[in-house]
């Protein structure tokens, strides 16, 4: 269904709520002060308030739906994370990407696949502040990243108050290059890249998440022994 169709499918209620508060907004600081460009950004969030466009959409997707060229889309998206996005969610959001990685040929990048262009700055940021670059070249969402920014990154979003013990685990299991975590991850990215580019590896490829996300979850690193065993 379009989404001018879905318009009439809302409840009226949700749409008096939104409707007074884009008003508002548009009479400050004074009737049509604000500026088109400010418009069109205003009613796209509002539009994702009333859930006629998803918090997260695709740039495909609001190229269909709003019948606007891939920059527009772009940059309305880019916009609307910029005016909403907190910095916890910007990282909850990455750690999601992180855990679904794309082991690209001969394991010389990895990759991650990004819809959200203004995540793509904050990762950005975020690995040159630990000293590591990306390579934007091949596509707009897709970024890759060497093995060793990756591991870096994948590393500074493990909690602190785990990281020992999950260190432990994989030396355990096999997966140490040195006696840090993230020469352990890095022993443990090596094998996963290595697993899924053999068609035994398939299987954990198209489970990823099922697996990375563990490092991330209190429950979960007790199950990282039991699950990456296997692979070493």
């Amino acid at each position: 269904m379009k989404l001018i169709d879905k318009i009439d499918s809302l409840n009226s209620d949700d749409i008096k709520v939104v409707f007074k508060e884009l008003v508002k907004d548009y009479f400050s600081p004074a009737f049509g002060s604000i500026s088109k460009r400010d418009l069109d950004i205003l009613l796209f969030i509002k539009l994702q308030k009333l859930k006629l466009i998803s918090e997260n959409p695709e740039i495909y997707e609001l190229i269909s739906e709003l019948r606007v060229t891939r920059a527009k889309a772009r940059s309305l998206l880019y916009e609307s994370k910029l005016r909403q996005s907190t910095t916890k969610q910007l990282d909850e959001e990455l750690i999601e990407i992180i855990t679904n990685p794309i082991f690209l040929k001969d394991n010389d990048k990895i990759g991650l696949e990004i819809g959200n262009p203004y995540l793509i700055d904050y990762i950005k940021d975020k690995l040159k502040k630990i000293n590591h670059i990306t390579d934007g070249s091949f596509s707009p969402e897709l970024i890759k990243l060497t093995p060793e920014a990756f591991e870096a990154l994948f590393e500074s979003y493990v909690p602190n108050e785990s990281k020992t013990e999950i260190l432990k685990i994989l030396i355990s299991i096999g997966a140490k290059e040195d006696t840090t975590l993230k020469g352990a991850l890095k022993g443990m990215f090596k094998k996963l890249g290595s697993k899924i580019a053999d068609k035994v590896g398939e299987e954990i490829g198209e489970n990823i998440v099922d697996y990375l996300s563990l490092f991330f979850k209190k429950d979960g690193i007790s199950k990282i022994e039991d699950k990456f065993k296997g692979i070493f």
